[in-house]
């Protein structure tokens, strides 16, 4: 599954926005395991390292 998300840095107060990919694993009908692969992280870190 490809997901967008949207989040804020709670140490810098900075929104970041990204793709990630998730493998899902359902058991008996509910989510047992997500599992995400982050395409780019730099966003993630350049989002949480004060300027």
């Amino acid at each position: 599954m490809e997901t967008t998300v949207h989040a804020r840095s709670r140490a810098t107060g900075r929104e970041l926005r990204f793709p990630i990919l998730q493998t899902i694993a359902i058991v008996h009908g509910r989510i047992a395991e997500v599992h995400p692969f982050y395409r780019d992280t730099s966003v993630i870190a350049d989002a949480c390292t004060p300027r």
